[in-house]
C-alpha cells in the first residue's frame, strides 16, 4: 500500500455529550499511524486542530483538552508520532522519530486530514511537540494555512538538571550519526510532570509511556530547539507560548530566548508561569488560571 492511504485496520466512532470521536490508522512513510478525530456532532467546526504530543507519551493523554477543545467548535486530530504509543509500538522503533523532518512530514499529512474548506487552522503541541509545532511553522507554513501555533512548554532547551556538558553534547552528535538507534534514558521523571497526583497515577499505569529513546532522537531535537531560536527572527506565525519558570524538563530560557528574538509587529504571547516547577501545566489543578480554557480562547480569537 502506497504512502498516505489508509491501512485496513478497523474504524471506530462514537458519540458521547454530543462530541464524536474517531479513531483509526493511517499511514505515511513507511509507517502505520494510530489517530484521534474529536468534533461536534451537531454542527460545522469554527476552527481546527492538530495536537502534537511530547516525548515519552502519547496522544490519548490529551483527551480530556481534545474535548473541551471540540464543545467550542474546535475540531481536533491527534495521533501518536513515529517511535511512540501505540505507532511506536506497532513498528518495533520505540523512542525513535525518525528525525524532525521526516516528523514534519506527518504533521502535513494530519492538518490536511482535519482541515476543512475556508475553515482556519491551527496547531498545538507540547514540549517535544511544541518544538515540532514551532519547527513546522517556521519552515512548512509559507502559504500561512497555519492561522497560529500553541507552544507548551516546548522542548527548545533541555532541562538544567538534564543537560550534559557541551563536550558530551558533542560526543552525543557524533555516536548519534553512527548509532542512532542506540537507546539512552531521557531523564525525565514523573515528578518533573505535575503534582497531579491522579495524573501521575494514570501515566505510570500506562504501557503507552515510555523513558527512553534513541540517541537521534536526542540528537535531533538538541540540534533543531537550537536552529528554531536562531531562526526565530524568520518567524510569521502567531504564536503562544506557555511555559513555567522552574521546569526541569525543557528549559523556560529556551522560550524566553525564541520569543525574544520574533519579530516586534508578530502577534505573539509569552505566558511565563512563576513559581512553578511542573512540566504539563494542562494537569495542573492549583493555578489562578485555567490552562486549557486559556488555549481554547486564543484559538477563538483568531478565527
Amino acid at each position: 500500500m502506497s504512502a498516505q492511504q489508509e491501512t485496513e485496520q478497523p474504524k471506530t466512532s462514537t458519540v458521547v455529550d454530543g462530541i464524536e470521536e474517531v479513531t483509526e490508522w493511517v499511514e505515511n512513510g513507511g509507517r502505520s499511524f494510530y489517530t484521534h478525530m474529536y468534533k461536534a456532532a451537531s454542527q460545522p467546526p469554527k476552527a481546527t486542530l492538530t495536537i502534537i504530543h511530547g516525548l515519552g507519551e502519547h496522544i490519548d493523554r490529551y483527551s480530556e483538552m481534545a474535548r473541551a477543545f471540540a464543545r467550542a467548535g474546535i475540531q481536533v486530530l491527534g495521533f501518536d508520532q513515529r517511535g511512540f504509543g501505540k505507532t511506536g509500538r506497532r513498528c518495533g522503533r520505540l523512542g525513535d522519530n525518525e528525525g524532525i523532518d521526516q516528523v514534519a512530514s506527518d504533521i502535513d499529512l494530519m492538518n490536511k486530514r482535519v482541515s476543512e474548506p475556508d475553515v482556519p487552522h491551527f496547531l498545538f503541541g507540547h514540549s517535544m511537540g511544541g518544538l515540532n509545532v514551532l519547527n513546522y511553522a517556521l519552515n512548512n507554513n509559507q502559504d500561512g494555512h497555519i492561522r497560529g501555533v500553541v507552544a507548551s512548554a516546548p522542548a527548545l532547551m533541555a532541562g538544567k538538571p538534564l543537560l550534559p556538558p557541551n563536550i558530551v553534547i558533542a560526543a552525543l552528535h557524533q555516536v548519534a550519526k553512527v548509532f542512532p538507534s542506540i537507546q539512552k534514558n531521557t531523564g525525565i521523571t514523573t515528578d518533573m510532570l505535575t503534582s497531579n497526583q491522579a495524573e501521575i497515577e494514570r501515566f505510570n499505569a500506562s504501557v503507552e509511556n515510555i523513558s527512553h529513546c534513541t540517541l537521534g532522537t536526542l540528537s535531533s531535537i538538541i540540534r533543531r530547539g537550537l536552529s528554531v531560536i536562531k531562526n526565530a527572527s524568520s518567524f510569521s506565525t502567531p504564536v503562544y507560548i506557555l511555559h513555567a519558570d522552574g521546569d526541569k524538563a525543557t528549559d523556560v530560557e529556551g522560550s524566553r530566548r525564541f520569543y525574544n528574538a520574533l519579530p516586534e509587529t508578530l502577534d505573539k504571547e509569552f505566558r511565563e508561569v512563576k513559581d512553578n516547577e511542573f512540566h504539563e501545566l494542562h494537569f495542573e489543578e492549583n493555578l489562578d488560571f485555567d490552562v486549557i480554557d486559556t488555549y481554547k480562547q486564543w484559538i477563538l480569537n483568531r478565527i
